[in-house]
């Protein structure tokens, strides 16, 4: 029979106070996990919360909690290729070219109010159903981002108001909306002043 080779072992209660010797391996039974001592530091240095990169199921969700850099990669190849869905939970910031074939951008149905705020920092897409005139505005916008917003008029001719230092393209800022039109606004940030928003209007016929 092959020798075998056995660390010393413990809770992880019981390493909580162990000082192991300095370069000592020990073996955390609550954990199931190797932990490096120096000769000073109670509990050690646990190995733990390394990306297994074949867990045996597909829907396994691991965290990491910090952030990732990946250098890797040059002008003609990838450093970074996802072959399923992803979700982005907040802002995505692009330096440089962005190439996509399919680009879902969530949405959210903002309930209607005389007055609205729009969030750059939520989703990119909001749909609002007006049972009244409306007046929007935004906030925490930053430089580089954009939204776009369908309006969906009810039964009746519905006024629209914006702050003053928007600037529009193709058209003065619209007045009102018709009875029963949609109609889409997209707008653009270029920094954190009104007057750095960049407001384009279509609404159909």
């Amino acid at each position: 029979m092959p020798k075998q080779v056995r660390l010393r072992r413990g809770t992880t209660v019981q390493h909580a106070t162990f000082v192991g010797a300095d370069g000592e391996v020990t073996f955390d039974t609550t954990k199931k996990a190797l932990v490096l001592h120096d000769g000073v530091t109670p509990g050690g240095k646990p190995l733990e919360g390394f990306l297994v990169l074949d867990p045996g199921s597909p829907m396994l969700q691991q965290v990491i909690n910090t952030c990732v850099i990946i250098a890797g990669g040059d002008g003609d190849s990838d450093s970074l290729r996802v072959n399923l869905r992803s979700q982005f939970n907040g802002p995505v910031a692009m330096d440089d070219y962005l190439a996509a074939r399919r680009l879902i951008i969530q949405q959210e149905t903002v309930a209607y109010a005389a007055s609205l705020a729009l969030n750059f920092n939520s989703y990119g897409v909001k749909r609002i159903s007006l049972t009244g005139n409306l007046s929007l505005s935004v906030v925490n916008q930053l430089n580089n981002q954009n939204l776009l917003v369908r309006l969906d008029a009810d039964a009746s001719t519905r006024n629209l108001t914006f702050p003053a230092g928007w600037r529009w393209l193709g058209s003065a800022a619209p007045a009102n909306i018709a009875a029963n039109k949609v109609a889409l606004l997209r707008l653009w940030s270029f920094g954190t002043e009104e007057t750095d928003i960049v407001a384009h209007y279509l609404v159909e016929p």
